[in-house]
């Protein structure tokens, strides 16, 4: 297949069709609202363990449909799911430490993202060394354009950008694991360190505390009243503006409205990325088949927790 005028291949439904983009943006909506919402435990790792889960299959899926000798998606497909797939890690990675507020063990649940962080990494660095040739239709790759509110060439541009991104969010994040996974420096280590600070700084004239003589605080003077005059205190209090408190978090709604703007901007770049890839109609199969309807069957979760959480609480804050 040429891919003339500039169109693209047919798109791959089981990887990257209505269904498949219908559950990832779902997914990661009612992940982000919950994980503000809940003050369970249970219920944000339910659906965070569900996300991960789908991400990592997602991600060796195309890894291997795209790689192998006779690949399935092609490279407007492998674009398709770096869009959801960078959505999905977003998500992951900010809903993370909301769990942290929370008592309990959480090493699974960690350890799970980090091989879904590798994994979804693995394949935007395998799709973009091998973006030329990468996929079913390689001669149409040249026609592939990404859309940050607006379209441009997926191998020139969009390619350098990706790469940049790519880079710069794998070194920071492997930067963060190993911050918090490196074992504390002895506490011998730490008095030395202090100790020759503190000798390499001198004082100076502001850490030396300032003396004065002591003076004597003026004494209260008794008010003067007129002889044979009795004074009068009136004993009505003071009146207070009456304050009253709707009970809503208003932190929660501006976090929940900053998500819902986000998420609907990620949603249209992804959306409009596969209208300006004019991918071209695969025959009259219908958009909702199998592989389309059960990936709708992993909102359930999330949802139902969802509902839960705010019938729970509403937008009043978390009792202490």
């Amino acid at each position: 297949m040429d891919c003339q005028n500039g169109e693209g291949p047919p798109m791959n439904t089981d990887i990257s069709g209505i269904g498949v983009r219908v559950s990832f943006y779902l997914q990661t909506l009612f992940l982000s609202c919950l994980s503000a919402r809940s003050g369970s435990l249970d219920e944000i790792s339910g659906a965070l363990y569900t996300l991960l889960a789908t991400n990592t299959a997602m991600a060796v899926t195309a890894l291997i449909l795209g790689l192998k000798p006779s690949p399935e998606i092609s490279f407007h497909d492998a674009l398709v799911v770096f869009y959801l797939l960078y959505l999905s890690w977003v998500t992951v990675f900010f809903t993370l430490p909301a769990c942290a507020r929370f008592p309990g063990n959480v090493k699974m649940l960690h350890f799970a993202s980090i091989i879904q962080s590798y994994t979804v990494f693995a394949f935007a660095f395998a799709m973009l060394i091998t973006a030329d040739t990468f996929g079913q239709y390689p001669k149409c790759n040249r026609n592939g354009v990404v859309v940050i509110f607006r379209p441009f060439s997926a191998l020139k541009a969009g390619r350098t950008v990706a790469w940049i991104m790519t880079v710069l969010v794998a070194t920071v994040y492997t930067g963060i694991l190993v911050k918090d996974h490196m074992p504390p420096a002895p506490k011998l280590v730490h008095q030395w360190i202090q100790k020759r600070v503190t000798k390499q700084i001198p004082a100076t004239d502001q850490d030396i505390p300032m003396t004065s003589p002591h003076v004597a605080p003026p004494q209260k003077r008794a008010p003067a009243t007129a002889p044979g005059r009795v004074q009068y205190h009136s004993r009505k209090p003071p009146e207070m503006p009456m304050e009253y408190d709707l009970q809503i978090a208003w932190n929660l709604v501006i976090e929940i409205a900053v998500v819902l703007m986000l998420w609907g901007l990620t949603v249209m770049n992804t959306e409009l990325l596969i209208r300006w890839n004019r991918f071209n109609p695969s025959g009259a199969q219908s958009s909702w088949q199998f592989g389309q309807v059960l990936p709708m069957f992993l909102t359930l979760l999330p949802f139902c927790n969802l509902v839960n959480a705010f019938r729970d609480f509403g937008l009043r804050p978390l009792p202490a």
